[in-house]
């Protein structure tokens, strides 16, 4: 799971005033890249990278968009990103 510094040197802001938001943005990210495995990342280990990257990307597009995500569209990059992870639904 990407910190909170990875999230913020990814997508270059300094200081700590966006911190709480960064925060819930990462949780949300998570959450959906989650919901696009359809298990766990707490039960992976190691974290492939390209679960970390899928998460940093959320986050990115969660924050640099806050006015107005398109989650329809994040989802579909989401699902086309971690498709060879992505379990089979029962």
């Amino acid at each position: 799971m990407p910190t909170l510094q990875e999230v913020k040197d990814y997508l270059g802001v300094d200081g700590v005033h966006s911190d709480p938001i960064l925060l819930s943005m990462l949780e949300a990210a998570r959450e959906m890249v989650e919901a696009v495995l359809r298990f766990q990342i707490a039960k992976i280990n190691p974290v492939p990278e390209l679960v970390k990257q899928a998460i940093l990307y959320a986050a990115s597009q969660l924050f640099s968009n806050r006015e107005g995500t398109d989650i329809d569209a994040l989802n579909s990059t989401l699902r086309a990103m971690l498709a060879s992870l992505r379990k089979e639904a029962f």
